[in-house]
């Protein structure tokens, strides 16, 4: 037997507390500019841990649209370095665009650091618009899970 009113009870969630969304890192913008001699240099700015604190990083390298992508990621890793003061750190291992269920994901994998520990994250984001945005995305989904902790303690880390 179907009862609404029992599954709608069970599916009722609570928001998220005030303190959790707040150590999280969220990206501002994220904008590519080619020089000359086939260069390209991206820059993402992200908020955070603080309303008022914001940080952007860039990352120059040849133009290409892999190579684009690549800086996008580490720009947006540096970020995140600069957040966590350094304490976690990371090491690009790739940047893909893959085709899934008729859209396109945007999939970044990490070596992550963080007290003597190395850990593999991937965080991967949906293509709306843009790919850099898209990459910058799924790098903070990534790394995101292992700054939120780091970002709680942040003035005991600073």
């Amino acid at each position: 037997m179907f009862l609404p009113e029992l599954l709608a009870g069970s599916l009722t969630t609570s928001p998220p507390s005030i303190s959790a969304t707040a150590q999280r890192l969220r990206l501002l913008s994220c904008r590519l500019e080619r020089g000359p001699i086939a260069t390209s240099r991206v820059s993402v700015e992200v908020e955070g841990p603080g309303e008022s604190q914001r940080i952007v990083c860039r990352q120059e390298g040849s133009a290409c649209p892999g190579g684009d992508l690549r800086l996008a990621a580490l720009a947006t890793l540096h970020a995140i370095t600069q957040a966590t003061g350094g304490v976690l750190t990371f090491e690009l291992i790739g940047v893909k665009p893959v085709r899934a269920f008729d859209t396109t994901v945007m999939m970044v994998a990490v070596f992550a650091q963080h007290a003597g520990n190395v850990t593999r994250i991937v965080g991967a984001a949906i293509v709306e618009d843009d790919q850099l945005v898209a990459t910058a995305r799924a790098a903070l989904h990534a790394a995101n899970r292992l700054a939120s902790p780091l970002l709680e303690q942040l003035p005991s880390i600073a």
